[in-house]
């Protein structure tokens, strides 16, 4: 259920903002959220291991940030994996503990009237909640995938070389301890998390899909409060000339599935379009292993790294459509920021995706089947009246629901009423759904 409150009854607050993210969506997300809140008058201090993301969040400067250092290892110890096997915390969750107890120090010596916190990289649902004494706020994404999703090899299923090894080998019993290693240490960690999301006062979600998940990972109801995209930045641009490639963006990691965006495109026998793939992260083996592909089936890939928005912005702009092949995607900026760009959007029909695009008219939702996004996609090239018209329907829905404005009193409606009622509110003033 979504609260309204009349703007006229929304007073400016005092946050505190905690959090430990990577440059990706979940920083765009904040960097939304933190410039919207920042211009409806609102006071905000960052603490975090990295406040602006290596430079990559943009905020005033009266903004107060607060760099607190997080010791972590790189390696586990044997101490630490001996004490594992009898549930013990290792070394890297009681330096997280450590870090964010002197940020709650410091923020409840603050008078402030709200905690915003927001994901953590290692441990998606941060420690922060347990330690501060004020109301908090958890926008979380999506639950710690590697422990409630499938992959290639899930944590939880036995080595192969366990199962192939002979049983009265050597090896076989060091790679068991390994392995006892790895998933008790798992489960202490899946066990810190559940504490994590039960410390959280209101937990946000990005999308139904995003709710459905952390309700079935953690049995914890959330709210979904939606995102926006900046439309003064992604919009399209003067100089706009369609040109015959497709373009996808995410981090280049087996989830966002650019293994089935290739094999698409690979069925287009005629004119066939290149694929322009733009990631901030990359696993470099599993690039490699993707360019191989993209070679062997004669697809051109090209892969372009930390460009910049205005960069961003004419690729998106220029674009045939946005193939976007992500798994179960929570929430998925891209597309919206395709179809703010007027560019029509070919997704799955799974996750996030579903509440974006709207299938035949922003774009096409598909199961993750290479034939029928393959068909979509000549369709596009077949159909360029077609293609503009959904581009046309995809810039004009951004701008009636996605909006950063709508996003921020989204975000500040549930800032607001997770705190104590102002005495500045009338008592005959009820908040209405």
């Amino acid at each position: 259920m979504e609260v309204f409150i009349p703007l006229q009854y929304i007073y400016t607050m005092k946050i505190a903002v905690w959090h430990n993210l990577v440059f990706g969506g979940g920083a765009r997300a904040l960097q939304y959220h933190l410039q919207g809140l920042i211009t409806n008058g609102h006071t905000i201090e960052i603490w975090s291991p990295d406040p602006l993301i290596s430079g990559h969040i943009k905020l005033h400067a009266e903004v107060r940030i607060h760099k607190i250092r997080l010791e972590r290892s790189a390696h586990t110890s044997y101490k630490d994996r001996i004490k594992s096997v009898l549930f013990y915390k290792d070394e890297n969750i009681k330096a997280m503990e450590r870090h964010c107890r002197q940020c709650a120090d410091e923020i409840n010596q603050g008078n402030f009237d709200v905690l915003f916190a927001n994901s953590c990289y290692y441990y998606a649902a941060p420690f922060i909640c347990r330690f501060v004494q004020i109301p908090s706020v958890l926008y979380l994404g999506e639950p710690y995938r590697f422990f409630f999703e499938a992959h290639p090899r899930s944590i939880w299923e036995p080595p192969l070389s366990l199962i192939n090894e002979t049983k009265f080998d050597k090896n076989f019993y060091w790679e068991w301890l390994k392995d006892i290693w790895k998933t008790t240490n798992a489960r202490v960690r899946l066990h810190e998390e559940r504490i994590n999301i039960e410390a959280a006062g209101k937990l946000l979600l990005n999308s139904w899909y995003s709710a459905e998940s952390c309700a079935r990972a953690y049995d914890k109801p959330g709210e979904v409060c939606y995102l926006g995209v900046d439309t003064s930045i992604f919009k399209p641009v003067s100089t706009r000339k369609i040109e015959n490639y497709i373009i996808s963006v995410g981090a280049l990691y087996f989830h966002k599935n650019p293994e089935l965006a290739i094999r698409s495109i690979a069925l287009i026998q005629h004119n066939r379009p290149k694929l322009v793939w733009v990631a901030n992260l990359i696993d470099d083996e599993f690039c490699e292993k993707i360019k191989n592909l993209a070679q062997s089936l004669d697809v051109d890939f090209e892969i372009k790294k930390m460009i910049c928005d205005a960069e961003l912005v004419q690729l998106l702009s220029n674009a045939l459509c946005m193939v976007y092949t992500a798994k179960l995607e929570p929430f998925g900026f891209a597309p919206l920021e395709a179809n703010a760009c007027q560019t029509p959007v070919i997704g799955l029909r799974q996750g996030g995706v579903k509440e974006i695009v709207n299938d035949g008219e922003t774009g096409f939702l598909c199961s993750p089947n290479a034939l029928e996004i393959s068909e979509k996609i000549k369709y596009f090239m077949d159909n360029p009246a077609e293609r503009d018209r959904m581009g046309k329907s995809a810039f004009e829905n951004v701008l009636h629901k996605w909006t950063l404005h709508a996003a921020t009193r989204r975000i500040e409606e549930a800032l607001f009423t997770s705190i104590q009622r102002p005495s500045s509110l009338p008592a005959n003033v009820e908040l209405s759904s």
